[in-house]
This record gives C-alpha cells, sequence and structure tokens, in this order.
C-alpha cells in the first residue's frame, strides 16, 4: 500500500514516513550486537529447562565453554529408581498461597506425608502446570492456576516460586565452585527455555515470571528448545549419539529435521548447516500438545476403565501416596516398552484401590475383570496387574498418530526438501515406541538420538548462552504488522471502515505488514524504520498496537487470523522541540527469539529499546 498513513485514533501518535537510512538501521543493529556481545562476557552462563513434566537447571563457566563447550554442570535428582538432571515439575505451596515449601520429587513425598495425616487441604499442590501456556488466546498477568484439589492461585506466583528454587539451586552449587566468597548477578547470563511452537504473549509470561523470581531482565536469554537441542547436538562425537550415528549429518550444507519430542508439546523444525557452521531455519516451527503426557494419560484412562472414574477418583482423593506410586512405577516400566517386546508387563495395582473399588460396587476387582472388555490381556493376581504388551504399546498410538502425520505434511513441503536426517530429542524421544515408529515411517532418512536425549535441550541452552547467534536465520511463524490509517481509496477500501478526520476521508483498522509468514529473517536484521509524531503538543508518548495474523497479507486488522499480540508505548525523550520536530523513528526486529522494538528520537538521536507488552 502507497501513501501517506496515520495513526489510528485512540494512539497518540501519526505515523509520517518510511525511511531507508542506512545509518538508522546501523544504529540499531549495533545496539543489538553491542547486547550480544555483552552476553558473551559473562563470567558464568546457567540455564533453566522448565518442562511439563520435568525441570533442571545446569551451567558452565566461560573458560569451561572455551576448553570444551560439552562440559557442562548440573544436579542430580532422586525419585525411587528414578534418577536424573531433572525433577519433577510440582510445586508445593504452603497454605498463606505465597510461601515456597518444596520442588520436584521433595514436594511429592511432603505432600503424601501431609495427606497421610489429613493436613493437605489448604495446601497448594501443582503439577504439570506448563501446559496451561500452550495455545492460551488471551493471556494475562493476572491468569490463575488449579491445583490437584481446585484451589486456585495467580500462575505468575506459582511459576515464579519455581524458577526461584531452580535459581537459588544453581547459584548455591556454582559458587561453591568458586574460590572467592561471592558470585555476582551482573556476572551470569541466564537461558530460559521454551517450546518454539508457543506465542510470543507466552514467552512473555515466562520472561516475566523468571524476573520476579530474582533473574535480572537485561540479563536473561529466551531460547527456543528444539534449537539448543540442535545446537548441542552438532557438538557430540559419534559414540555419543544412541542410534543412527552419522557426523555427515551436521555438516554445511546439511538439512535435516529437528524433532523435539518433550512431556508435553512435540516441536519439530528444519535446519540447514551453513558454511560458517551457524544455523539456518528453513521451516516455521509447528507441532502439538503430543507429548508423553499423552501416553501416561491413555494409561490412567486404561485403570478408569478398569475400577471406574468414582472409584479412581477417591483413590486419589483419598490415598495420595499410592496415588503417586502409581505413576512412578507406570514411568519406569513404559521406558521398557518396544515394539519387539511381547513379554507382559507387570504393574503393581495398590490394595487401597482394590479396597475402594469393593467398598463402592461390593464386587470383587479379580472377578470383575475377568468379565470386562480386558479380559483375554489383564490379569489381576495379588496386587499384582499383568498386562499383555500389545496394551501397554496401544497407550502410545494416538501420541505416535499425531506425530509422523504431521511430519509426513512437513517433508511435502518444497521448502524442506532434501532433509538427510531427523533428529530425535527430549524425553519423549527416548522411547523406544516413538523411535522406531519414526523409523518405519521414514525408512528413506537417517533417525539419529543423542545419548540422554532427554538433556541435550539443558545442555544445549547452556551453550546458546555463550554463543547466541548460532542460529543465523529463523522464519517467521506469522505475518506482523501495525494497525493504521490510509487515505480512503473506494476502489480498494470497506466502506464501513470509512472515518473522517479533518474533512479528509481514511480508511481505519489498516495492516501495515512488516515481516510476511514464512518470511526467512536474519539474526539482528532490522525492518525499515517509520517515523512516528505526537498528535498533540501535550502528548508525552506514541502507542504502537502490533498485530500477528495467519495470512500472508491481511489488509485489515479484523480478518479472521489476525489477532492483537500487545502495544508499544515509545516514550518522547525531549518535549522541548516542536510538535513537528518531534519525530521518533521506530524499528523492530524479528530474526531472535523475541520481538524486539528501538526508537530513535531523529532531533537528538537519543534511542532506547522498547518492551513490547503481550499481556493484558
Amino acid at each position: 500500500m502507497r501513501g501517506t498513513t496515520i495513526y489510528p485514533k485512540g494512539a497518540t501518535g501519526k505515523l509520517s514516513h518510511i525511511s531507508t537510512q542506512t545509518d538508522v538501521i546501523g544504529q540499531v543493529t549495533s545496539l543489538y550486537c553491542n547486547s550480544v556481545m555483552a552476553s558473551n562476557t559473562k563470567l558464568l552462563v546457567a540455564a533453566i529447562d522448565f518442562g511439563t513434566t520435568y525441570s533442571g537447571w545446569a551451567f558452565s563457566f566461560k573458560h569451561e565453554y572455551d576448553s570444551d563447550p560439552t562440559k557442562i554442570s548440573g544436579k542430580y535428582y532422586y525419585g525411587g529408581p528414578l534418577a536424573s538432571m531433572k525433577a519433577p515439575t510440582t510445586v508445593l505451596i504452603q497454605p498463606d498461597g505465597t510461601t515456597f515449601d518444596s520442588f520436584g520429587y521433595e514436594a511429592e513425598d511432603k505432600y503424601i506425608e501431609l495427606a497421610s495425616k489429613g493436613e493437605h487441604a489448604n495446601w497448594f499442590y501443582f503439577r504439570r502446570f506448563k501446559m496451561m501456556l500452550h495455545e492460551k488466546i488471551g493471556l494475562t498477568r493476572v491468569i490463575k492456576l488449579e491445583d490437584e484439589t481446585q484451589k486456585q492461585l495467580s500462575a505468575k506466583t506459582v511459576f515464579s516460586l519455581a524458577i526461584r528454587y531452580l535459581k537459588d539451586e544453581m547459584l548455591k552449587t556454582s559458587r561453591d565452585r568458586l574460590t572467592r566468597e561471592q558470585l555476582r548477578e551482573d556476572e551470569i547470563s541466564w537461558v530460559l527455555t521454551v517450546p518454539a511452537i508457543w506465542n510470543d504473549p507466552a514467552k512473555q509470561f515466562m520472561r516475566e515470571a523468571a524476573v520476579e523470581a530474582g533473574i535480572k531482565n537485561e540479563n536473561l536469554h529466551i531460547a527456543l528448545e528444539p534449537e539448543t537441542a540442535s545446537i548441542f547436538c552438532r557438538l557430540l562425537p559419534v559414540e555419543q549419539m544412541v542410534e543412527g550415528s552419522d557426523i555427515k549429518c551436521f555438516q554445511a550444507g546439511s538439512k535435516y529435521m529437528v524433532l523435539d519430542a518433550g512431556g508435553g508439546t512435540v516441536d519439530i523444525t528444519v535446519h540447514e548447516v551453513m558454511s560458517e557452521g551457524k544455523l539456518k531455519e528453513l521451516h516455521k516451527a509447528s507441532g502439538g500438545a503430543w507429548g508423553g503426557t499423552q501416553v501416561d494419560e491413555a494409561y490412567k484412562q486404561f485403570i478408569i476403565s478398569l475400577v471406574g472414574n468414582p472409584v479412581f477418583q477417591r483413590f486419589c482423593k483419598e490415598s495420595k501416596e499410592d496415588q503417586v506410586d502409581i505413576f512412578r512405577d507406570f514411568e519406569i516400566k513404559k521406558r521398557g516398552i518396544a515394539p519387539d517386546k511381547d513379554a507382559d508387563v507387570t504393574i503393581r495395582l495398590p490394595t487401597t484401590l482394590k479396597d475402594i473399588f469393593e467398598d463402592e460396587t461390593g464386587e470383587d476387582l479379580r472377578k470383575v475383570i475377568k468379565q470386562a472388555r480386558y479380559a483375554s490381556v489383564v490379569t489381576l493376581v495379588g496386587d499384582k496387574l499383568r498386562v499383555k504388551a500389545s496394551v501397554m504399546k496401544s497407550f502410545f498410538s494416538n501420541a505416535i498418530h499425531s506425530i509422523t502425520s504431521h511430519m509426513k505434511e512437513l517433508l511435502n513441503d518444497n521448502r524442506v526438501r532434501g532433509i538427510s536426517s531427523i533428529l530425535m530429542v527430549g524425553g519423549f524421544s527416548e522411547s523406544k515406541m516413538l523411535y522406531h515408529a519414526i523409523k518405519s515411517s521414514f525408512p528413506n532418512i537417517r533417525v539419529i538420538v543423542p545419548r540422554d536425549a532427554g538433556l541435550v535441550v539443558l545442555q544445549g541452552a547452556v551453550v546458546f548462552g555463550h554463543s547466541p547467534s548460532s542460529i543465523a536465520q529463523r522464519v517467521c511463524k506469522y505475518t506482523y504488522g501495525l494497525h493504521t490509517y490510509l487515505p480512503f481509496d473506494e476502489k480498494i477500501h470497506d466502506i464501513q471502515k470509512r472515518k473522517v478526520f479533518d474533512g479528509v476521508p481514511y480508511c481505519d483498522e489498516v495492516f501495515h505488514k512488516h515481516v510476511e509468514m514464512g518470511q526467512s529473517v536474519s539474526l539482528n536484521q532490522i525492518t525499515k524504520p517509520i517515523s512516528y509524531t505526537p498528535m498533540e503538543e501535550s502528548d508525552n508518548s506514541i502507542g504502537i498496537n502490533i498485530y500477528a495474523s495467519s495470512k500472508k497479507s491481511p489488509m485489515y486488522v479484523t480478518e479472521n487470523g489476525c489477532v492483537k499480540l500487545g502495544v508499544v508505548e515509545v516514550c518522547i525523550l525531549d518535549r522541548s522541540v516542536p510538535l513537528k520536530d518531534r519525530n521518533v523513528l521506530v524499528t523492530m526486529e524479528f530474526g531472535g527469539t523475541e520481538i524486539k522494538v528501538t526508537a530513535i528520537e531523529e532531533k537528538t538521536g537519543k534511542s532506547t529499546i522498547v518492551e513490547v507488552s503481550f499481556l493484558g
């Protein structure tokens, strides 16, 4: 669209012109580059992988990274026979709703203890709550979470308390490694991972929760989970790849798909290795809620089908210890389920569940199972439930079908032609069921699984913190633009959007495009500056409404697929100059993991990086 545009009614400024000044773009690029360079000089990089099912932290000092980028430190958590550098994403908060008590296995065990004494009712117990942010429409800062007993608490409080715990644990461990007394906050660069398919409000929510947890905003980087995994795997020697190892898949010019299968979400991206060793994204991140929790949910529904929902709900309410144990036991069992294993699987069925069943129904559970639809594949002997392998394998069906179907769609896209490998990362990628399903679905593509696939996102986040420019190009997930006015043209504009200002007709609600969905943008790539001027002498700021669209070229911000992301408030730095000269050049940067906006006052050259507010 051409012609003079002004800013929409309700905002405090008008859009004057689009500038092609290379000096402005250079100034903004310098601002961002200086920010990146500052992060590279930190003494230590610490990463927090906040997952749906498991979370953890890791770190490395700069001298360690310089000598061996894969030398990364963390902590092991233990829950019975389970041991990992990540603990269950479970938080226990005291009855006042603000005081943190415990996290992970400790939170589970403490809640069980409280429940055994009948003292748990007023405590807040949250688990697997991260999925609340997935594809959340209208996400706000005041949104609430429901705990296990439907009590509500601020989601920001729950997230920030959990992040604070992980942060403090990392600080204690890293400081123990120092010869001097203190590690200053300004010596640490923090990285927080999020799914690549998350929207901008969800990313901002996590950033604000981390800041509330005590991490300085200027020291915090948001990293995309499949990207950090890809970065780390490129550093691993061949012998640390469990399956399909071949160093050629990471050579310059090679293209590979990254399948990040976690507990809640599955993220899929496609990377090409550039000549200088950096990565280029070939297709926008996509995926869905097809992670390992779908398998857990299928198992839960299986148990409910045996005993009935009223019995199961009473069991969960009255026997917290057995409830936790039954799913910890399944977590171990499901890791050993494989397509080539046909032996029965034995699961401990708590006697409390049988007792509640008989109390509720007056029937014998063993006899009922013999008469039920699972009679030929399930047997109850004492407190042991013997289940045919075919039933256990069926729990994976929905998740695997969703993943493989989506991957087939992606591989038919011309933009990703020539892929030679699939890199499987994330905790769910350690499942033999998923691995063999991918192998059989794509027999002509090499499938690679690194050792400890569930940890490479966390470890890669540390590497990303040391070298945030590792991803050189990304693909825009949406079309981004601003709400503007254009001079009304009756040949192309909707008459209902016609408005008159000072006798001149304008078209309201026009979508002024900055970048297009599917467009490849380089790291620190800056859009052409657009000049804004305040409407009135008394105005001390300019409001810019940012929109995203799932269409490539929307005409209006009111079209289906268009969503208002947030507002940027640009402060007028110098109000002493005449109104007509009080122009502010605004540029936007989309090549990173978050949208950045910079405002430069034309008259004085003063500049500031402006926060985009995506949350209500």
